[in-house]
């Protein structure tokens, strides 16, 4: 069902106008007070969509929000879900599709030099911006410029620190010279940044805050109509000066909803995803036309993290042991989980990743162990905090209950923190915390997620990032296995990296979750979970390519000429 907004249309309209007037004004700078987010109240019904199988096109396709993920600009937003948005707008060079191969984006050829230090990409002819500018190699070698002079405002997963220039090599070329060669680049880099025009953004101070009209002018496959901080909704229309053709899928809504179950029954949205928190019952009405379902294994995770700055007693590694020991994993799984996941990994990678290690120390509960390795430890029962929250993408308050239960049958007690999920990152951010619960996802991405989260010399910093924790081994191996294209000798220090980890538990991985998308195949049948996720390893059903083109692989646009 379509939902109308009054109190909104007026703000779809006049975003129209500006960017009619972007368009005329061919990049001259304008002055807009009209804002782009405003409140939004449903107040009538229409289809979500002609069903797929009989349509050419889909004409909208209305999708959960999940909360507020920042205004969608690529610099912006929060998280997988407020990328998976940015993206929508905003180009790579490369992309991926359900074979979870680099496919060609903005760039349609691409090679590196033989000292394996420099990566040439030659772009896509014809390309512009949404302001009627040409995308030129210029904009690709400013917006890497731009990252490299605001290091820490971009997308975290972007490994942009390792790049030391980009240059303009020819009319359509763009040469990337790295710091050292790296071989997750396609996926954390070429994949990962977000490309944006130089003569939007080129006296941007504060990119951040950006969030005039103009913020949201990108090449992308949609147009940013309206979005809203107040309501959680975002709406996107199709470009119709796309590279690749007008989008499949001509217009995208996130909506608020109460219950995605019911949501999604009422036909309020065409589809939800679960990382967790759902049932064989709960899916049991969807098994059967014109609903179905996708499952793939677990790229998302629940963690303990542990901040070895402060000064406490998980400083002691038998301490940190002590609680892997007291905590049962495998009831979260069951009673969490009901069954839709596994136990996490002490070596932090899940089984769905490629380089998983799946001989590393384990942690079985055994209570009596645990008061051993306390009493070793000298442990003298000084309260830990722990910070969570019983938002949807942390920890429910079970989780909370299963660690607090565990940890008190061997005398630790804990000094309970509940915060919201804006809260958390910002604290994980900050380091103000002793033990963190926190969930992510980007598990099923390229392994070198392992030095960026726990090398002593990483320069990434947030919800991944441990604090405090050093290990000389460690650290060569991480610096060693960026450098190895051998897979074999690279998958080995990897291996040896989550051994290291499962004996240091720096952080505790709690569970991975499956993950499950539910959708109405009448209204949109072409949802896959990307292999390694999107994006440097999002490992939502959102993939862009997905709603562009109709169909699991290629560029061809499906019912296109």
């Amino acid at each position: 069902m379509m939902l109308r907004r009054p109190s909104t249309q007026r703000t779809w309209i006049a975003l129209s106008l500006i960017v009619v007037l972007l368009l005329a004004a061919c990049g001259t700078e304008l002055t807009v007070t009209d804002s782009p987010t405003s409140p939004a109240q449903p107040t009538a019904h229409l289809p979500i969509a002609e069903p797929a199988a009989q349509a050419p096109y889909v004409g909208t396709l209305r999708l959960p929000s999940g909360g507020y993920w920042g205004h969608p600009s690529p610099f912006g937003f929060n998280r997988g879900p407020g990328f998976s948005r940015a993206s929508l707008v905003f180009d790579t060079l490369v992309w991926r599709d359900a074979s979870g191969e680099t496919i060609p984006w903005l760039a349609t050829d691409w090679s590196l030099s033989d000292d394996e230090l420099t990566w040439t990409f030659t772009l896509r002819e014809g390309v512009q911006w949404q302001d009627g500018q040409p995308l030129t190699a210029d904009d690709v070698a400013f917006s890497i410029d731009y990252y490299l002079a605001h290091p820490g405002a971009g997308w975290f997963m972007a490994q942009v620190n390792e790049v030391e220039s980009a240059i303009v090599v020819g009319e359509d070329q763009v040469a990337i010279r790295l710091v050292r060669p790296y071989a997750p680049f396609l996926q954390t880099i070429a994949e990962a940044v977000l490309i944006f025009p130089r003569h939007i953004w080129q006296d941007v101070t504060d990119p951040q805050a950006f969030a005039e009209p103009a913020a949201f002018i990108g090449s992308g496959a949609y147009r940013l109509v309206e979005f809203s901080q107040e309501e959680s909704t975002y709406l996107f229309e199709a470009n119709p000066d796309f590279f690749l053709g007008l989008p499949y899928v001509r217009r995208i809504e996130f909506v608020p909803t109460s219950d995605d179950i019911l949501a999604l029954s009422n036909g309020d949205v065409a589809a939800f995803d679960k990382f967790g928190g759902v049932t064989q019952e709960m899916l049991e009405p969807f098994r059967q036309e014109p609903f179905a379902i996708q499952e793939a294994p677990g790229e998302w995770g629940m963690f303990l993290y542990f901040n070895l700055e402060k000064e406490t007693p998980l400083r002691d590694v038998r301490v940190r042991q002590a609680i892997a020991h007291a905590i049962d994993r495998q009831a979260m799984v069951d009673r969490i989980l009901f069954g839709f996941g596994g136990p996490g990994s002490p070596g932090f990678l899940p089984p769905s990743n490629p380089m998983y290690n799946p001989n590393v120390r384990d942690y079985p509960v055994d209570l009596e162990q645990a008061k051993a390795l306390l009493a070793e430890a000298g442990y003298d029962s000084t309260p830990i905090q722990i910070a969570y929250s019983p938002d949807w993408i942390m920890a429910s308050p079970r989780v909370v209950e299963i660690v607090e239960a565990g940890l008190s049958e061997i005398g630790i007690i804990l000094d309970k923190v509940s915060m919201d999920q804006a809260t958390i990152d910002a604290v994980a951010n900050e380091g103000s915390y002793e033990i963190l619960i926190t969930g992510f996802g980007g598990l099923g991405g390229d392994a070198d997620q392992l030095r960026r989260s726990f090398a002593s010399s990483s320069q990434s910093r947030g919800f991944s990032r441990a604090l405090g924790y050093s290990n000389a081994k460690f650290d060569a191996l991480a610096a060693a296995q960026v450098l190895m294209t051998d897979p074999a000798q690279r998958e080995a220090a990897l291996n040896e990296m989550q051994a290291i980890l499962a004996e240091d538990l720096p952080a505790l991985a709690l569970y991975y979750t499956t993950r499950v998308v539910v959708y109405n195949a009448e209204a949109f049948d072409n949802w896959y979970f990307t292999p390694g996720g999107y994006g440097g390893g999002i490992p939502q059903p959102y993939n862009k390519h997905q709603f562009i083109v109709g169909v699991p692989e290629g560029l061809a646009i499906r019912g296109g000429e």
